[in-house]
Formats: C-alpha cells, structure tokens, sequence
C-alpha cells in the first residue's frame, strides 16, 4: 500500500501525525478519498464522518466537525474544529 503523511490539527492541538493509506471526509461538495499521489487540493470540510485507513489497513473513523482539507506536496493536513474518534469516551 502506497502512503502519505497525514496531519489532524484541532484547536486543541495535533491528533493525528503519521503516514496513512487514506483518509475519508466530508466537503461542501461532497465525500472525498484522497490517496497516495493525490493532486494538490484544498477544500472545505463540512459536518460528517471522517474515516483514516492506517498503514496496516486498518480503518477508524471519527466525528468530523467542519473545517479544511490540504494536499500539497503530497502532505495531506486537516484543519478542524472537532475531530473524535469513534469510541473515545472523552
């Protein structure tokens, strides 16, 4: 599996800072995948649920809550107000 190195930024600080396979969210135009070797790209988040294929294949998802979405340079970074993993109890 081809990857990337992926960012998650909150206002409370970084939450996800590794490679993945591909990462899943929600835009004003709708659902976007964005894989190894994307163009560059930028786009608005909107409210919905963010999914994260790991390295190894696995899947997690995550409440997404607004927000933008970068690729450059091969550099994926999501920018956003409320990002919580499926399961967290915080």
């Amino acid at each position: 599996m081809n990857t990337f190195h992926l960012q998650i930024v909150t206002p409370s600080g970084l939450v996800f800072d590794d490679n993945a396979g591909a990462v899943t969210v929600r835009t004003a135009a709708g659902d976007i995948g964005i894989l190894a070797g994307h163009a560059d790209y930028v786009a608005p988040v909107i409210n919905g649920t963010a999914r994260v294929t790991y390295t190894n294949g696995d899947v997690k998802t995550a409440l997404c809550d607004g927000g933008l979405v970068s690729v450059k340079h091969g550099v994926v970074r999501l920018v956003t107000e409320k990002f919580e993993w499926n399961g967290d109890t915080k």
